[in-house]
């Protein structure tokens, strides 16, 4: 009988074992749950396969309804901020082409979810910066460094609205 009590035992152990380990193993989402539960905008990410999210780097502030992170991609930090698309740019969509105009964009371009303008603005030292307004969100990715223009369509072309 104390073999058997034994052998239940082992068994048991190596399930909580082998759980665990599936369990840390797991794919976790690159916004975790509990953020993404917060958020009141549609949440537009790079496909995995395009650019990696830093997961330590992912900030929400509840107060501004501003979510932040690092996006790696082709050896490019990307600084991404989604935020609600603001109420004045839907009742007036001229306020989003003064926006954009502010940036002094250089050009621009569409993807599936939406158009994307490139700028260098004066007030972030002449970086680039690209901007979007789409599917209820508004978006602003800054590189660390300069990207070439088909750089960003291929980053803008990988992104996708999650559900």
């Amino acid at each position: 009988m104390k073999r058997v009590w034994l052998l239940v035992g082992g068994i048991v152990v190596l399930i909580g074992v082998g759980g665990l380990l599936v369990w840390h193993h797991m794919p976790k989402p690159p916004i975790p749950q509990h953020i993404q539960s917060q958020l009141t905008s549609s949440l537009l990410l790079p496909k995995a396969a395009t650019a990696a999210i830093d997961r330590p780097s992912v900030k929400y502030d509840a107060n501004t309804k501003l979510l932040t992170f690092k996006a790696l991609y082709k050896g490019h930090s990307l600084i991404v901020s989604e935020q609600p698309t603001p109420e004045q740019f839907v009742d007036i969509p001229a306020a989003y082409d003064k926006l954009v105009d502010s940036l002094n964009p250089y050009t621009s371009f569409d993807t599936a979810v939406g158009t994307v303008h490139l700028a260098r603005s004066k007030e972030i030292g002449n970086h680039q910066v690209a901007v979007m307004n789409s599917k209820g969100t508004l978006m602003f990715v800054r590189s660390n460094q300069d990207m070439t223009d088909d750089e960003w369509r291929q980053f803008f072309n990988s992104i996708s609205l999650q559900s």
